[in-house]
């Protein structure tokens, strides 16, 4: 498990400076200022996640639980924006791509670890 954390905030880490590295409004490689709640939001959770692979160490059990309820608060922050990204997009708004792709790509990539959490909760340690 202590593995999966790591792994996870590193994911989170490289799709928060992706999130940042393009402009589609301008179609134009470099900072993109409106991007910076994602970078912002996938740093922190990646450095939570970081924590919980550090405390995994020391208590298994508590980081389990840990990462389990930080993972649900990452689905119920990102699920939503994500779903107004491509619902923006749909309704008209092509420069939304890159937001919903960004964003469904953090929520993506947080199911294994999801997973694993809960088939960790479910086992005795």
């Amino acid at each position: 498990m202590n593995k999966k954390f790591v792994f996870h905030g590193v994911y989170l880490l490289i799709i928060g400076i992706i999130a940042v590295m393009y402009n589609p409004h301008t179609g134009v490689f470099g900072f993109n200022s409106d991007a910076k709640s994602g970078l912002i939001v996938s740093g922190a959770f990646a450095v939570i996640s970081f924590f919980w692979a550090f405390y995994f160490k020391q208590a298994q059990r508590v980081a389990i639980i840990g990462g389990f309820i930080t993972t649900i608060l990452l689905f119920a922050g990102t699920i939503p924006r994500a779903v107004g990204a491509w619902m923006e997009y749909a309704g008209g708004d092509r420069a939304k791509w890159y937001a919903g792709a960004t964003i469904s790509l953090v929520i993506i990539g947080s199911i294994p670890l999801f997973v694993s959490l809960w088939q960790g909760l479910r086992t005795r340690q």
